[in-house]
C-alpha cells in the first residue's frame, strides 16, 4: 500500500516479569517495534520507529503497538490517522511463549548447582538466587521473543488483507494514477 506508516516505539513501554522474577524488568522498546518495522516493510511503501508521535513528520499513519501479558499473549496494533486522530484499524494476534524455542533450557545445569551451593553455604544465597532469577529470564526470553515475532507478521498479514487500510490508501493510488497520467 503506497502509505508511510510510523511505528511508535514508545520507550517506557515494558512488563515485569512473572510473579516469581520480580527483580527484571523487560523494555519492549526499540525491539517490539523494529520486529513490527521489519513485518509491515512488505506492506507499506515505507516504514519507520520514532518514540513520539510528534516526531513523526509526514506520516500517513501511526502503528501504535500494545501488549497484554497472560497466556496467551496478545500485541495489538492500532493505526491511527495523525490529522484526524481516527483510528483506520485495530489488528491483533495471539500467541503462546513457544516452549521448545532454543535458549529456553540453557543454564538449567548451572542453577541447579547454584541451588545446591546455597543448600552447603547458605551466605551465598544472595548472589546465586540473583543468578538463578537472571537465568530465569533469560529462559522466559528465549520463549518470548519468537512468540512476538509470530504475532508481528500474523498482524503484517492482516494488515495487508485489511478493507479499512486498503480503502485508506485508495485515494493515494489514485492520486498517484493521476499524476503518472496528466505528466504527458
Amino acid at each position: 500500500m503506497p502509505l508511510n506508516v510510523v511505528v511508535i516505539g514508545d520507550p517506557a513501554m515494558k512488563f515485569d516479569y512473572p510473579r516469581y522474577l520480580k527483580a527484571f524488568v523487560e523494555v519492549l522498546n526499540p525491539g517490539l517495534a523494529q520486529t513490527l518495522q521489519s513485518a509491515f516493510r512488505g506492506n507499506f511503501q515505507n516504514v519507520n520507529v520514532v518514540e513520539a508521535e510528534n516526531a513523526a513528520g509526514g506520516a500517513d499513519l501511526f502503528a501504535s503497538p500494545k501488549l497484554q501479558l497472560s497466556d496467551p499473549m496478545k500485541l495489538t496494533v492500532t493505526f491511527v490517522d495523525p490529522r484526524s486522530r481516527r483510528i483506520v484499524a485495530e489488528l491483533s494476534s495471539e500467541r503462546s511463549c513457544d516452549g521448545n524455542a532454543p535458549g529456553v533450557y540453557d543454564h538449567l545445569v548451572t542453577d541447579l548447582v547454584l541451588f545446591a551451593a546455597v543448600v552447603v553455604f547458605p551466605p551465598a544465597d544472595k548472589l546465586a538466587t540473583h543468578e538463578i532469577d537472571k537465568h530465569t529470564a533469560d529462559r522466559f526470553n528465549a520463549a518470548f521473543a519468537p512468540a512476538i515475532a509470530r504475532m508481528a507478521g500474523d498482524i503484517a498479514i492482516k494488515a495487508a488483507k485489511d478493507p479499512h487500510l486498503q480503502s485508506f490508501a485508495a485515494p493515494r493510488v489514485q492520486s498517484v494514477s493521476a499524476a503518472s497520467v496528466n505528466t504527458l
